[in-house]
């Protein structure tokens, strides 16, 4: 009884230890090009990391460039990436892709593999395949051995053998098919299963995470991948998306519902932008790539991967340089979802004129701002009274989103999004 005790306190004890000892991260991280040779800056760009709205780099690293024979491990890339996050005062994500960057020798040992050409040409090994799964685990304990205590990495990705190796989706019409290669559901679950319990072992005191996609053509992989890694790694685990646009919640709605059930429930959850919002701004919605960050603090989302372009671009110095805490856009607070309701706001969109009241706060003296879309105050009044609708005069202003903040009594504060249509 005496020794089982002792056991028992020994499990305890570790378990309590085996949790991180720092903040999840939150925050703008870079989504930095992939490290794919000692030559050059890698991911960790000095054009990025010098900048102090930054908190984080994502590194992405291909397993055949750390392992490039078997059981070889050069695990130069990496380090040098640590070294120079570190110089910069940064912490790393980290992402070590398989997929298209499985090693050669992994085919040599017979495992399976399928080819694709859409949206590019790549072979990558089966998933579910026994051969590729003993020895992807057996690397990610091998990684995990080297790197389970480093502090400057803070999130790691939990990956497998996908269409890109970082994300979930599996390629469109391979050759050989899914039918020939036997796929179920089930098979892509239980190979997830299997990796995520080889990283929640192999990183003890880190948050991971992994992106959530349609799994040929189906929901169901995601839905029970997320809830076995909920259950399985606790409070250091969160879902991330690597598709987020406004444009894109809709369009994988199942995924979407995955995210905001994180954010509700965990203590890390996080979004990848899609696209550029410098390049392709277009592709997020309205509003842009300022309005899908907007969108992720109204969700509760606190950790954000932006792509390097934007980070550099003094098109949105402002808006990310005020954007460094979750529930802040342009040094604002975001209010709960209950206050946003006693803000009458109307019409919007809006033409020419803004009708802005406090429900249930009669007479209460406030200020009022509007901020465009990446972040500069446009208007500011003072020492308005709320015993009427306040009017204002938004004629001169351009079509698109702005964003409203109501500082009432000097203390409490609301905030709005509201949309200029003409």
């Amino acid at each position: 009884m005496k020794n089982t005790l002792l056991l028992f306190l020994l499990l305890f004890t570790i378990t309590s230890i085996a949790q991180p000892t720092y903040p999840a991260p939150k925050g703008v991280y870079c989504s930095c090009p992939p490290t794919i040779s000692t030559v050059g800056p890698g991911s960790v760009d000095p054009t990025v990391a010098s900048k102090t709205f930054v908190k984080g780099i994502l590194v992405r690293i291909g397993w055949k460039d750390i392992e490039p024979t078997d059981n070889v491990y050069n695990w130069t890339l990496l380090d040098n990436q640590i070294t120079a996050a570190q110089s910069y005062g940064k912490k790393i994500s980290l992402a070590i892709g398989s997929g298209p960057n499985c090693p050669g020798w992994l085919y040599s040992l017979g495992t399976q593999s399928l080819s694709f050409s859409v949206p590019y040409s790549a072979t990558i090994a089966v998933q579910w395949n026994s051969t590729f799964l003993n020895k992807w685990t057996e690397f990610v304990r091998a990684l995990g051995n080297k790197y389970k205590n480093d502090t400057t990495i803070r999130l790691v990705y939990i990956t497998n053998s996908t269409a890109n190796g970082f994300e979930m989706q599996l390629p469109f019409n391979p050759t050989p098919s899914y039918t020939s290669l036997g796929y179920t559901d089930t098979k892509v679950i239980n190979s997830w299963k299997q990796v995520i319990d080889t990283f929640k072992v192999a990183f003890p005191n880190h948050y991971l995470t992994n992106d959530f996609h349609p799994v040929n053509g189906s929901n169901v992989p995601a839905d029970s991948i997320y809830a076995y890694a909920k259950n399985k790694i606790g409070n250091r685990y969160g879902a991330n998306a690597w598709w987020w646009t406004q444009n894109n919640t809709t369009y994988y709605s199942a995924q979407n519902s995955i995210l905001l059930n994180s954010a509700s429930n965990n203590n890390f959850t996080g979004v990848q932008r899609a696209h550029s919002g410098v390049t392709d701004s277009a592709q997020f919605g309205a509003g842009g790539m300022p309005a899908a960050l907007q969108l992720a603090i109204t969700n509760g989302i606190c950790y954000w991967e932006i792509w390097n372009q934007d980070i550099v671009s003094t098109k949105f110095t402002s808006l990310l340089t005020n954007s460094t805490t979750c529930n802040s856009l342009t040094g604002i607070d975001e209010p709960k979802a209950t206050l946003q309701k006693e803000i009458l706001l109307f019409p919007n969109p809006s033409i020419n004129k803004l009708q802005v009241m406090l429900a249930d706060k009669t007479n209460a003296r406030f200020e009022l701002k509007i901020f465009d879309n990446i972040g500069n105050m446009i208007l500011y009044q003072n020492e308005l009274n709320n015993s009427e609708p306040i009017s204002i005069d938004i004629s001169k202003f351009s079509e698109g989103i702005y964003f409203l903040n109501l500082i009432v009594e000097s203390k409490e504060q609301f905030y709005r999004k509201f949309i200029i249509s003409r």
